[in-house]
């Protein structure tokens, strides 16, 4: 209990942190008085306030416990210049909706049970972020290193003295709760639009019913959630054109990239700005204020951190990377080719296929690109991912199928030309999902829904909602939610009898230590994983070749054909997990 208790409290000072850290950017950044930011809004800028400081100056020196502490004190202070007190920022910012969301987050967050790529590379990257400033060529250790796992580097500004890293998963979790709360006040503010109140309501009862502990969140759910809000704003933006709208979902947009790639489709959304009347609000977006050169400042430190880390703009796309004879720390396009090959078939159903048509017999990622072809949906639907997929379809379609007896034509109206914009934009973007990442993770929970509520909407106009029903779906998506977590609580408390539960146990991985260079590499012991074991460490011990020290900074230089091996080493041993197959088979 005492356990359970301190762990509330941590959850309840990242909450905090995270919500000054947003007032401390609206404060200097946010100059505009005609929009007024919702708490939920706050709360993700004040995410990407935070991930901007990290990125930042880890250029310069490792996001250690005295840099978080102080950034904790910088936090505090403002607190208390702004709000005086605990009671008048409570009075100003919470509401019933907002209690409800933090006790369901909490539920969420109550689990020492995480997943396996925590000790991959989660852990190791926070580890890294915090006890050494940016190395060139970190990618050469492990090319899961360079994938654009920013929220994870976000997260090692949160750790804690005595409880280290060991509660940091909280905060995807806090994250989706700043995310429920604005999209419950865009609900508010909806009032005589069913239209979009219904696509609200719809992410809402996805966002319960699909996601209902931590271990499940990773960094693909704030991701989901930001596209979600960015949706909302450019719906919002049609009915009722603004600059603020655009300029928010500028910014959004751009956190979103780099925290995963596949955000970058969501760029087609907008396609419906580029005619005589809505392209004027485009200029906003390069107008010299304090709020664009903090984008700006994003943009430049993470393509920057990106180029340092890996030698590629953003690692997996081809022909992105840096040549060698350009940058010697650079992974290189061939590594980066192999790895995107792994990523597409892994999201085409590869594994599944593995295990239903070829059991005994490694078929490799680029092999069964190649066998598939456009027939990939077939070996997709032997996968659980598929499930998610269907799930997600059903749900859309209850929503929409409730509301079929209010429907009639849409009339011509002023914004009919951009709403049917949007709907092709929508289209272009889930074509290119199918044809490239049909993965349901990979922004498919935002991006399948927006097309099919759009192909509804464009052509219809809700004349009542169903209040009653959204009530009633609502409630039981609650209900499962709060079933599930408290079944699975109960369920973990009882195989943890470890006092520290909720807290993570990291597992203790035994390793040898080499030296190259007068510098120590961690090597894990017949593992491809590092875990908790001191940076640097490294899965393999042929993988980095050469480490040199230039002005405080420290280069990993590597071969290509060994980084090239080692990833498809790494697929390898991925798909025969669950597969008996020859190992012999692998070269």
């Amino acid at each position: 209990m005492i356990s359970i208790i301190k762990f509330f409290l941590i959850y309840n000072f990242y909450i905090f942190i995270v919500l000054i850290a947003g007032f401390i950017f609206k404060k200097i950044f946010w100059t505009r008085k005609t929009d007024q930011l919702t708490l939920g809004e706050i709360g993700i800028f004040g995410f990407l306030f935070s991930y901007t400081i990290v990125t930042t100056f880890h250029f310069f020196l490792p996001i250690n416990i005295i840099f978080s502490l102080i950034f904790y004190l910088i936090c505090l202070i403002f607190f208390l210049f702004k709000f005086r007190s605990f009671k008048s920022f409570l009075i100003l910012n919470i509401n019933k909706n907002i209690i409800l969301l933090y006790l369901l987050g909490f539920l969420t967050a109550v689990t020492s049970n995480l997943h396996d790529d925590w000790q991959i590379y989660q852990l190791p990257i926070i580890n890294y972020m915090q006890q050494f400033k940016i190395i060139f060529g970190l990618i050469s250790l492990n090319d899961y290193y360079g994938q654009g796992h920013s929220f994870y580097e976000l997260m090692s500004l949160f750790q804690l003295p005595f409880f280290k890293n060991t509660s940091v998963y909280l905060l995807p979790v806090i994250f989706v709760i700043f995310s429920v709360s604005h999209i419950i006040d865009e609900i508010k503010k909806s009032d005589n639009d069913d239209k979009l109140k219904l696509y609200l309501f719809f992410i809402i009862a996805l966002i319960f019913l699909r996601f209902s502990r931590s271990k499940e969140f990773g960094t693909d759910l704030p991701v989901i959630c930001l596209l979600f809000i960015i949706q909302i704003y450019i719906l919002n933006f049609i009915k009722k054109p603004n600059r603020e709208l655009i300029v928010k979902s500028c910014i959004l947009f751009i956190f979103a990239v780099f925290l995963k790639i596949y955000a970058a489709l969501a760029i087609f959304y907008s396609l419906f700005l580029f005619n005589k009347k809505n392209i004027k609000y485009i200029y906003e977006i390069f107008k010299l204020n304090k709020l664009n050169i903090f984008i700006l400042l994003i943009i430049l430190s993470s393509l920057s951190k990106n180029i340092i880390t890996s030698g590629c703009f953003f690692y997996q796309l081809s022909n992105m990377c840096l040549e060698k004879n350009i940058a010697s720390w650079s992974i290189g396009n061939k590594v980066a080719n192999e790895r995107h090959i792994f990523t597409s078939a892994s999201s085409k159903g590869w594994k599944a296929y593995v295990r239903t048509e070829k059991p005994n017999r490694f078929v490799s990622a680029s092999e069964y690109l190649e066998i598939s072809k456009f027939n990939y949906l077939k070996y997709l639907s032997n996968d659980a991912i598929f499930d998610r997929l269907l799930i997600t379809i059903f749900i859309c379609l209850i929503f929409i199928a409730f509301h079929i007896k209010y429907l009639t034509k849409e009339k011509n109206n002023d914004y009919l030309y951009s709403n049917k914009i949007l709907l092709i934009s929508s289209l272009i973007v889930v074509i290119i999902w199918i044809l490239k990442i049909p993965n349901v993770r990979y922004g498919g929970y935002a991006y399948i829904p927006f097309f099919l509520f759009m192909l509804v909407f464009n052509y219809y106009n809700l004349k009542k909602i169903n209040i009653k029903f959204i009530k009633i779906f609502i409630s039981l998506c609650l209900i499962f939610f709060t079933t599930k977590n408290l079944n699975r609580i109960y369920d973990e408390v009882n195989e943890n009898k470890s006092i520290n539960y909720p807290f993570a146990n990291f597992k203790n991985i035994e390793y040898k230590t080499v030296d190259l260079n007068n510098f120590k590499i961690n090597i894990p012991n017949g593992q491809l994983w590092c875990g908790n074991i001191p940076m640097l460490c490294s899965s393999e011990t042929y993988l980095v070749k050469k480490i040199i020290k230039k002005n405080s900074y420290i280069f990993l230089l590597s071969e290509e054909k060994d980084l090239v091996k080692f990833v498809n080493r790494t697929s390898y041993y991925d798909t025969i997990e669950e597969n008996d197959v020859n190992q012999e088979d692998f070269k």
